[in-house]
């Protein structure tokens, strides 16, 4: 692997024994002049996952199709959750097997950030994508990525009080901006509904809005994560343990709970004659999950956790129209309205670091 990295990268110094890599001062410099490129790449990753919310309900939902249509269906909130998680066990084999393709002249003398970091980014990102797919059976897109997006409140928090750091006036003046967008847009909305909507009654009340919080907490776990360890770990690295970890916790999980009977053909042929579904899939492996995660882990540790947690309130943004694109749901004006403000406060953080 080359030591020097395009753009905003580290520069890594090799020095023979077990601390074989270590940060020269250019990620604190990048960091602290606070250049708007990777704030610029953070928000393509927005983009790219707010193209997963109405693509994993669709194709989610395509897959329990197919599974209840053959022997393998198991029945009950079980079979719900072993369903959610060999679908995810899917996608992010997918992601991994591509990106280790891609990459693989990259990956050796694996450091101790490396393996730890991915570790715990993987399980945190596993958990939470587990119980906001969960959570999408029960709630829109739009609310369940705004829902989400709540990680602008819990960074912050994290951040001032367990890392010490305490915000900038201007950073907290956009997660303020970014909450009232977020309350906005986590209003009852019931025009956005369409005739391709695809979400069911819960069994109790505010299920789907209780499980995406959750899972909520945990992506901010993973932000603090990706903080702590991105200074020190190749991010190329990181990324595969990161996807390789999600792939196999998602299996265990999925064959803990019976999802073993999954794996038949008749399953597996009707979803590779379904185009939507495969379209959805690839995308979400690919695109969602490899090189959202990768420029995540690249770019993120380049700006505060609090700045980061606001630039990813324009996820629930681009996940509404996505959804208009896709019909799930129509735009509105209480989605125009808190996609804007949130939208203002991207913009604000992101004149502080320019």
């Amino acid at each position: 692997m080359t030591s020097n990295r395009l753009g905003l990268g580290r520069r890594l110094i090799t020095i023979p024994g077990p601390m074989s890599e270590l940060p020269t001062p250019a990620l604190s410099c990048a960091r602290s002049t606070g250049s708007v490129f990777p704030i610029a790449i953070l928000i393509l990753c927005c983009l790219f996952w707010g193209f997963s919310f109405p693509a994993m309900q669709i194709s989610a939902s395509t897959f329990e199709d197919a599974l209840e249509s053959s022997s393998a269906h198991v029945a009950g909130v079980r079979g719900e959750l072993a369903a959610r998680s060999i679908f995810n066990s899917w996608r992010f084999a997918l992601a991994t097997a591509a990106f280790y393709l891609l990459t693989f002249a990259r990956h050796r003398q694996f450091s101790r950030a490396d393996v730890l970091g991915g570790l715990i980014v993987g399980m945190t990102f596993c958990l939470g994508i587990l119980l906001q797919i969960i959570g999408l059976r029960y709630t829109m897109p739009s609310t369940s990525s705004f829902l989400t997006a709540l990680s602008v409140i819990f960074a912050p928090l994290a951040q001032t009080l367990l890392l010490r750091r305490p915000l900038g006036t201007r950073t907290a003046i956009a997660v303020l901006i970014a909450l009232a967008g977020i309350f906005i847009l986590s209003q009852p909305n019931p025009h956005a509904a369409t005739a391709e909507t695809i979400v069911e009654k819960p069994p109790i009340p505010h299920l789907g809005e209780i499980l995406t919080v959750i899972g909520s907490l945990l992506f901010t776990a993973q932000i603090l994560a990706i903080d702590h360890f991105g200074q020190r770990a190749d991010p190329i690295r990181l990324t595969l343990i990161m996807l390789g970890i999600t792939a196999i916790a998602s299996f265990i999980i999925g064959v803990g709970l019976g999802g073993l009977r999954f794996h038949q053909g008749s399953v597996v042929n009707r979803l590779v004659h379904d185009g939507k579904f495969l379209a959805c899939f690839v995308g979400l492996a690919l695109v969602s999950s490899m090189l959202s995660q990768y420029l995540m882990n690249r770019y993120q540790p380049l700006v505060a956790p609090a700045t980061a947690a606001v630039v990813y309130c324009l996820e629930p943004v681009f996940a509404t129209l996505f959804s208009v694109v896709f019909g799930t749901e129509r735009l509105s004006a209480i989605t125009i309205i808190g996609g804007s403000i949130i939208f203002m406060a991207v913009l604000l953080v992101a004149r502080k670091n320019s």
